[in-house]
């Protein structure tokens, strides 16, 4: 369980023995210095979750500012530094919606968009009746496209019009991520010619590897530069899957956890709910349709994924993709504005600082 500090880290200093805290509690307003060896866990930056649709009841798509804002206060809690609110495949209409929400925090590090420029063959929970090809010249997506909040866009490049997209976003500095796709190798390295350096929630919603054609699996394990988001709640990709994807990878630190959570997240298992549409019902750490079964979302935050990929992989691992890449990757500059201290063995999260 995190222990509630109420405090700031206004200092960080090498010790005799190890790392020494200076503390301000802001209850007593008193400080406190922390010295002589290593504290009872390891210091990380905090979490930076690109690719997040919701928590704790509340969906982005339909979330009213005061309800963004106790968003951003729970993932605080959750030892999160920031995170990108991501939309879903809708109208225009409806994502400018969205937007209008989005509060003036710091968490907020701008948003992602899922969609729909994507594959009908590869949807997952995405609604299929509104999907479409990406726009050629002038439509109604030029305000959410050009909005200089806009940080990711998910798309499937073997779609019509996908490539000039592509380097549309490349030229303002936006990421062009491979997502929800039936692209070949081929098609993907095409993409990755006009600007594209990123993949979705990888091995999830799209074309698998095989030893004839690798597909976009295979793209987004050896496309250079490249980064692969991963979701690592043990569900949506084996522990197996996950070690091929971090050991071809991680020797350029390009792998991303995500936590591609849900309004799921948080809630108790077995509640019922209603997700873009979908009835859906909340699992052990993911969420799933009524009527089938099939995976409709995460319902974990980046803590516990920061937990998993500890306990699988070490703390190392977890922390180049909870904290180091997210922040390489959306060019994130300066010190962390947050530190977590966790448990080295187990990644629990044991306390989060602001840094001021």
């Amino acid at each position: 369980m995190t222990k509630k500090y109420g405090s700031r880290i206004v200092a960080l200093t090498p010790g005799e023995d190890g790392l020494d805290l200076i503390r301000f509690d802001t209850e007593t307003g008193e400080m406190t210095d922390i010295k002589n060896g290593e504290p009872e866990g390891v210091l990380v930056p905090g979490f930076v979750d690109i690719h997040f649709h919701g928590a704790y009841g509340i969906d982005f798509m339909s979330a009213t500012k005061e309800q963004m804002s106790v968003l951003c206060k729970k993932l605080a809690d959750d030892g999160y530094e920031g995170y990108l609110p991501t939309t879903v495949t809708a109208p225009a209409s409806d994502v400018k919606k969205a937007l209008a929400n989005l509060p003036a925090d710091p968490m907020v590090l701008g948003f992602h968009l899922e969609g729909p420029f994507i594959s009908p063959k590869y949807p997952g929970a995405q609604p299929k009746e509104f999907i479409i090809d990406p726009p050629t010249g002038s439509s109604e997506w030029d305000e959410i496209l050009d909005d200089r909040r806009l940080r990711v866009v998910t798309l499937a490049p073997e779609r019509p019009g996908a490539l000039d997209l592509i380097r549309r976003l490349a030229k303002r500095k936006v990421i062009a991520s491979m997502g929800h796709t039936d692209a070949t190798y081929e098609e993907a390295e095409k993409g990755h010619e006009a600007g594209l350096r990123h993949s979705t929630h990888t091995f999830n919603a799209m074309r698998g590897f095989h030893h004839r054609e690798a597909g976009a699996a295979g793209a987004a394990m050896t496309l250079t530069p490249f980064f692969a988001e991963l979701i690592y709640d043990r569900i949506h990709v084996s522990p197996e899957a996950a070690m091929v994807l971090i050991q071809t990878r991680l020797v350029d630190g390009q792998v991303i956890a995500v936590s591609d959570s849900t309004m799921a997240s948080g809630l108790e298992p077995g509640t019922k709910l209603k997700m873009w549409g979908l009835d859906c019902v909340v699992g052990e750490g993911d969420v799933r349709l009524a009527d089938g079964g099939n995976l409709a979302g995460s319902a974990i935050t980046l803590r516990k994924a920061f937990e998993n990929l500890t306990e699988d992989f070490g703390v190392d691992v977890a922390a180049d993709l909870c904290c180091y890449a997210p922040r390489e990757a959306l060019r994130i500059k300066g010190h962390p504005r947050k530190w977590n201290l966790v448990d080295e063995n187990t990644g629990e999260l044991l306390a989060s600082f602001d840094v001021g």
